[in-house]
């Protein structure tokens, strides 16, 4: 019952339209992503190249004013820089290269480290070696001893690099001023890490992206189930159609074409109930019309003095009111004016056996469960009669079997008669027609009967030999009635 309920959500209309327009709204998402992210990225690359080039410019303007200093003066500088406070640079004379952790290499920062080197190599001409990195400052190491920035005394840590209480990567760069000298120069680089490793669409990105196709789906279901509400109504009405012919009329609503279904529905509905309202008189008609005169005809048939014309005439007589009787009868067990309600087809059949079996046993049918089912209970059970009547009659018992699916029961009927040939296996449900012309048991309307009362709740009725002995008689009724 379960897949059956999710196959049914996946085929409705409101599954389909919704998940089609979120696959349609993630597309477009993309694609706009794309094209903003490929028309900015290098407008991104052009502005950090520009900020590394300024930086480095004055990176190596503060190491010519350094290296042009006599030796001596270079420390006292360096003691009144940090005295001042908060400074731009982070500046201190090494005596050996020390080491840094690089962040992760992409594209970007291989720019940066090439612009920069590039510049520092156009400032900077006297020089033997020139080392740039980018760093975080948790790792930033200083000084000869390589200790940590974050471990220095307080009143340093904190006024060091400007800016540098936020999360900003820090350009590195020593340049050896002679073979015990190393000029250390660490400056905080102005844009946030997101932008030295940008991604294609960022968890910002993606979380806006999921409120607004969320919403805009729940929108569309909204108006989906708003349109498709009058749908159901009509299709409701269509299927209780099927099965009783007179339902209220469709209350005109939703779109145009809606309501232009719902107003061809109801249309349909009053030619209908026309149709059965003129039959039903032309019935009634018949049956009174024909019948007086036939009673007539009985009346002066009993009057005749000659006994074979008299016999010949009793014998066309009941013939032509047996056709009548049946032809009333087809229309009465065929028309639909019966409220569906629940029916144990169970109790029904056991019903049904209990008459045929009143005399000999003819009938075997046994059932441990009740077989409820919501259908006309007078239509089902001049079926069920007529079914088993004839097996009856043409194969002496019948044994009957049901057995139930989530959507229909199928009940099987198989007498032990001579069964039936295939090519009259379509032609036995047609009025009127007998596989023996000369048989006098019925009407030839039974199974005509039967297959429509059948056929008016769903399902159907089928013919075919046993492959022992014998004709099997498949009844289905589906669920859905």
């Amino acid at each position: 019952m379960r897949l059956s309920s999710v196959q049914s959500l996946f085929s409705s209309i409101t599954f389909r339209i919704g998940a089609t327009l979120l696959i349609v709204i993630i597309i477009a998402e993309l694609i706009a992503g794309l094209i903003w992210y490929q028309s900015n990225a290098s407008k991104e690359v052009d502005n950090l190249k520009k900020t590394m080039e300024s930086l480095m410019s004055n990176a190596a303007d503060t190491y010519n004013y350094f290296h042009a200093l006599p030796v001596n003066y270079r420390y006292l500088i360096l003691n009144q820089i940090r005295e001042m406070g908060g400074t731009r640079f982070f500046i201190s004379i090494n005596q050996r290269l020390l080491p840094t952790t690089p962040l992760i290499e992409n594209s970007r920062t291989d720019i940066l480290l090439s612009t920069a080197s590039q510049m520092l190599h156009q400032k900077i001409r006297k020089t033997n070696q020139i080392h740039v990195a980018l760093s975080k400052r948790q790792d930033l190491r200083v000084f000869n001893s390589g200790i940590k920035l974050d471990a220095l005394p307080e009143i340093w840590a904190s006024y060091s690099l400007a800016l540098g209480d936020m999360d900003l990567p820090i350009v590195v760069m020593q340049v050896q001023m002679s073979d015990n000298e190393w000029f250390y120069l660490a400056a905080t680089l102005p844009v946030p890490f997101s932008t030295l490793s940008p991604q294609f669409i960022d968890q910002k990105q993606l979380i806006f992206l999921g409120i607004s196709s969320l919403l805009l789906v729940l929108c569309t279901v909204w108006l989906l189930r708003q349109e498709i509400r009058p749908i159901r109504r009509l299709a409701k009405a269509a299927t209780l159609m099927g099965g009783q012919l007179y339902v209220e009329e469709v209350e005109e609503e939703g779109s145009l074409e809606a309501k232009a279904a719902v107003r061809a529905f109801n249309k349909m509905n009053r030619r209908v109930r026309s149709y059965i309202r003129d039959r039903e008189m032309l019935f009634g008609a018949i049956s009174h019309d024909l019948k007086t005169p036939l009673a007539c005809l009985k009346l002066r048939t009993e009057m005749l003095d000659d006994e074979q014309a008299k016999a010949r005439f009793e014998k066309i007589l009941d013939e032509f009111d047996l056709m009548l009787k049946g032809a009333l009868q087809c229309i009465r067990d065929t028309d639909i004016h019966e409220e569906p309600e629940w029916i144990d087809i169970t109790q029904m059949l056991e019903q049904c056996a209990s008459y045929y079996n009143r005399n000999e046993h003819t009938v075997t049918f046994s059932a441990d469960t009740p077989m409820l089912y919501l259908g006309k209970p007078l239509a089902i059970k001049r079926c069920l009669y007529n079914i088993v009547d004839n097996a009856v009659k043409y194969g002496e018992r019948v044994d009957i079997s049901m057995q139930s699916t989530e959507i229909d029961i199928q009940i099987q009927f198989r007498d032990y008669g001579p069964g039936l040939d295939k090519k009259w296996a379509e032609k036995v449900f047609e009025p009127y027609f007998r596989v023996n012309p000369q048989d006098e048991l019925g009407s030839g309307l039974g199974l005509t009967i039967s297959r429509s009362i059948a056929r008016s709740h769903g399902g159907d009725l089928t013919l075919h030999n046993h492959p022992e002995q014998g004709l099997v008689v498949d009844i289905r009724l589906t669920s859905d009635t």
